[in-house]
């Protein structure tokens, strides 16, 4: 095959010296549907976003039709026949699909005629097999149909090269079973289609090469009848399921758990900001004295569960259970009320309101939140609070009376974790506590969550599956919204990875 695009030796390092590509060299063919393989974080799309022009390398090289393509902005990739189509595309809401498509291309610089733009957009649609209601507003598509809109809108502007990154995230199987079709037409049009994914059963359903990456770089690349899971498996994370070479010790204080629920999730669905089901039928459970993790790489709907059961998002069928009490149709503050310590990812904003001081941001948390208004708060014995929470994790401060902004992230994660246990809750739910954390803020955030959970409970959503093995007592694994297994100790890593990329 006719090679479209050749990557070579490039080199991404973004600020805080983070390599996101190391070296990356990769033929692009015409008429090829090219898979992406990788965990999250493996550069797959820093990769696509420097062929999109919106990523620059430190060093290396892109060749395009033998000429060197240096592109400096998305209309310069648009200009030369490339189209990437992002995981969560962005529609103007108010606008009908037509609406939305014709202000697309007019962005792109394309000039239209609309009674001969609709006749085209039929033609095209049909041929692909990817019918779409022109009339039909943005808001109401599905996931699919969105994705199929791209595809219109990048044969609308004549593209050559289709880039996807992740996009059967949230797609049912009928919507992806017709979305594979849709690519291998395009694909025979002599089109160059990058698939990126973190799955490995719809790298073999959808490729005919598959290129792994790993921490970065290509570490392999097989045509689709060389490859296997297994096999695949191996390139993504080493030998036996994971070149890292887990080194995690479970903490020596035993958590003694009973059978009695403190957290019962049972068969939630919910549905994600567009309307798309990313929470299908869950169900787990949280008992007391234990912690237990959720596992997954990112956007299987970890997320949108975590929310579901802080009360934050209403799940269309289903229950959250607290203590016995069905909690589904209250709200965050009522959990809270009731015992519920919530530590999100966003510290800012979520787990901490700027503009405010550090003992401000103390007293909001802990004061009853149906009660605000009714107190008069003395402020030195506040003090003396916002410096008992700051000695817990011994965060870095000069004052309480200091904004909390200012701050460095790891000091605002020490100090939200310290607030939230100083409530001593009955359950503890995070959602990647030590994301961003150094090794040693992150041990100290571990031990703090063991030791609360000896006397209560935690749910741990997590992306970083070491830390999980670490701390907990049962490890449930979330892909494509569901959960795909329980995990008891001793933990077999492998069996665990080998669910997060089903």
């Amino acid at each position: 095959m006719k090679t479209f695009l050749s990557i070579r030796n490039v080199r991404v390092v973004y600020p805080g010296g983070v390599i996101a590509n190391d070296d990356v060299s990769l033929d692009i063919r015409e008429g090829e549907i090219l898979a992406l393989l990788g965990e999250n974080g493996a550069g797959k799309t820093t990769l696509i976003r420097v062929i999109a022009g919106l990523v620059k390398p430190v060093s290396g090289e892109l060749i395009l039709g033998g000429r060197r393509y240096k592109p400096s902005s998305y209309r310069d990739a648009l200009e030369n026949g490339i189209y990437m189509v992002s995981q969560m595309p962005q529609f103007f809401d108010g606008l009908t699909v037509l609406e939305d498509i014709v202000l697309t291309l007019k962005l792109a610089g394309k000039s239209i005629d609309v009674k001969e733009f609709k006749v085209r957009v039929k033609d095209i649609a049909d041929r692909l097999g990817a019918k779409v209601n022109l009339n039909s507003y943005c808001w109401s598509l599905s996931m699919g149909e969105k994705q199929r809109v791209e595809l219109l809108k990048a044969l609308l502007l004549d593209s050559k090269m289709l880039m996807l990154d992740e996009p059967t995230t949230h797609m049912t199987p009928l919507e992806f079973e017709l979305f594979k079709s849709t690519l291998r037409s395009l694909a025979s049009e002599s089109r160059s289609i990058v698939f990126v994914t973190h799955k490995v059963h719809e790298a073999l359903a959808v490729a005919d090469r598959i290129a792994v990456m790993r921490r970065g770089r290509i570490v392999g690349i097989l045509q689709r009848e060389e490859a296997s899971e297994d096999l695949l498996i191996k390139y993504m994370f080493g030998e036996n399921g994971h070149d890292r070479v887990f080194t995690f010790k479970p903490y020596s204080k035993v958590i003694h758990t009973t059978r009695e629920p403190v957290l019962e999730v049972l068969d939630l669905w919910v549905r994600g900001s567009y309307g798309q089901l990313v929470v299908r039928g869950v169900n787990l459970i949280v008992r007391r004295g234990e912690v237990v993790g959720v596992a997954g790489i990112t956007g299987n709907g970890q997320k949108e569960l975590f929310e579901a059961i802080i009360g934050l998002r209403k799940p269309i069928r289903g229950k959250v259970i607290l203590e016995g009490e069905d909690v589904t149709g209250r709200g965050p503050a009522y959990r809270v009320r009731k015992g519920v310590a919530i530590i999100p990812e966003e510290r800012i904003g979520w787990g901490l309101a700027p503009g405010l001081t550090i003992v401000m941001n103390v007293m909001l948390s802990l004061l009853p939140l149906n009660s605000m208004g009714r107190f008069i708060i003395n402020w030195g014995r506040a003090k003396e609070i916002a410096r008992e929470v700051i000695a817990i994790t011994d965060v870095k401060v000069q004052s309480p009376d200091m904004m909390v902004e200012s701050l460095s992230g790891g000091n605002m994660q020490r100090l939200m974790v310290a607030r939230e246990l100083y409530k001593k809750p009955k359950l503890i739910i995070a959602m990647n506590p030590t994301g961003g954390l150094d090794f040693q803020t992150s041990k100290i955030v571990r031990e703090m969550v063991v030791d609360s959970a000896r006397a209560s409970a935690a749910l741990i959503i997590s992306e970083d599956l070491e830390e999980l093995l670490e701390i907990s007592d049962r490890v449930y694994v979330m892909s494509g919204g569901s959960i795909r297994g329980v995990f008891e100790r001793p933990f077999n890593a492998g069996d665990i990875i080998k669910a997060m990329v089903s």
